[in-house]
């Protein structure tokens, strides 16, 4: 059966697709005429800085707009072929072509088992022509553009060691959430949404641990913060802030990268904190204590709960509603698919699928609402770091630090940055810390 092109699903997909992809390539395209209109200097808030004005020179400026640029016309290459290959694989029919020989083979998923091997089956091969094109698009992107500006230490046998790694964990992954799906799917016909719902928030709970302690450690190697200084002001910190941590950690980030990151993950008693190898390089102890003060910011102002608080609701709310879309025939006619409507209830994953593809095509019109509230916690976040560790000089000398080790942009265009960014630009978090009152400023 032919794709429906008059039919509303179909459109919605078509016109979401196109607007994602040119909203996109306006906005790279303002920020590259930007970059190279700003991009050799240095914004007037940073002047009174001597450590910003000794750090970006005019090599460390050449640098950014270099390292920019060229992710810039990666980025013009590869957009047009993640384009064309979604169209593709939906207008020529392939992925009910697809289903219809999964079918062949396991039958009706009118079972438990059918539908767990025809649903599993089906995501499985259907992913299998967009991991073709990205492949080498992600081997330009780490071994030409990484390694051209410093980043990638990877080497092609890590590469190819992590690929399947990562193949791995997430075909075991994947392979959980389809017994979940295939279980709702089977036996709860019409409350499926609600069983998958609780089913997606307890494996998300079970991944806080899992993750860190079991997944995270087949890629980096995790050793316990060695004892000194650092540890010892990281240590009074969490009893400040009443933090109960599992343990400080170490990551070798430095084996395959040169950027630098910080984290805590888990929960409960289960809560790990993870610093990047690189950014125990890079930074002072003071200023490693105002970064980790940022993070933990967000675990004391409770940002991540809140988060959890909004999503689980409305993780149910959306599942309902795409039960409630699954259940329409036209859903399945417009992409092609023609099972009947008497075996619809047996094919809801196909529904699924098919509102993740007209999600997927519409969800770039939402991102700013989600940047707003994120930078919004990162301004809080940054807040709580210089209150608590009582020092706004270290805080502003690691971001400075950390943006030009990361030959982030200093000035995107505010359009750019309001639509594209989860964390305000280094000028506006400067700005906002300056404002930050202090009772025992150290700086």
């Amino acid at each position: 059966m032919a794709v429906s092109l008059d039919n509303p699903f179909i459109i919605i997909f078509f016109a979401g697709t196109l607007f994602t992809f040119f909203m996109n390539h306006f906005l790279e395209f303002i920020d590259f005429k930007s970059r190279q209109k700003n991009g050799g200097h240095i914004p007037e808030v940073l002047k009174k800085y001597s450590l910003a004005t000794d750090t970006f020179d005019e090599e460390k400026l050449r640098k950014i707009v270099a390292y920019e640029d060229d992710k810039y016309r990666f980025w013009v290459v590869k957009s047009p072929f993640t384009l064309c290959l979604s169209f593709l694989l939906v207008f020529s029919g392939f992925y009910p072509w697809l289903l219809g020989k999964i079918v062949s083979f396991t039958g009706i998923p009118s079972t438990f088992g059918s539908a767990f091997l025809c649903f599993f089956l089906f995501l499985l091969l259907g992913s299998v022509p967009e991991e073709i094109i990205s492949i080498p698009f992600a081997l330009f992107k780490e071994f030409v553009i990484e390694k051209k500006h410093g980043f990638s230490k990877m080497t092609p046998k890590l590469w190819i060691q992590d690929y399947f790694k990562e193949g791995l964990v997430t075909l075991v992954l994947s392979a959980l959430l389809t017994v979940a799906a295939a279980f709702a799917f089977t036996f709860f016909r019409t409350t499926w949404a609600f069983i998958l719902a609780a089913l997606l928030v307890i494996f998300t709970f079970i991944m806080q641990i899992v993750y860190p302690k079991f997944i995270a450690p087949l890629f980096n190697k995790f050793s316990p913060l060695e004892d000194g200084e650092l540890k010892d002001r990281i240590s009074a910190l969490l009893v400040k802030i009443g933090f109960i941590s599992d343990g400080l950690f170490v990551m070798d980030a430095s084996k395959r990268s040169g950027h630098s990151n910080a984290y805590f993950s888990g929960f409960g008693k289960h809560k790990r904190i993870v610093l990047y190898d690189t950014l125990i390089n890079q930074l002072t102890v003071g200023e490693l204590e105002a970064v980790l003060g940022h993070e933990l910011g967000h675990f004391k102002l409770k940002h991540i709960l809140k988060r959890l608080l909004i999503s689980i609701p409305l993780e149910v709310l959306v599942l309902y509603f795409v039960y409630c879309v699954a259940q329409f025939a036209p859903l399945y006619t417009s992409f092609g698919f023609d099972f009947g409507v008497e075996n619809i209830p047996y094919f809801q994953f196909v529904g699924l699928f098919v509102v993740s593809l007209i999600w997927g095509s519409v969800s770039e019109i939402f991102t700013p609402l989600g940047n707003i509230k994120s930078r919004r916690d990162e301004y809080a976040a940054d807040r709580f770091s210089v209150e608590t560790c009582e020092n706004k000089e270290n805080m502003i000398n690691a971001l400075i630090k950390l943006n030009s080790e990361n030959l982030s942009e200093l000035l995107p265009p505010k359009i750019y940055a309001f639509w594209n960014y989860s964390h305000p630009t280094l000028i506006e978090r400067i700005s906002s810390i300056e404002k930050v009152e202090v009772k025992n400023d150290q700086s």
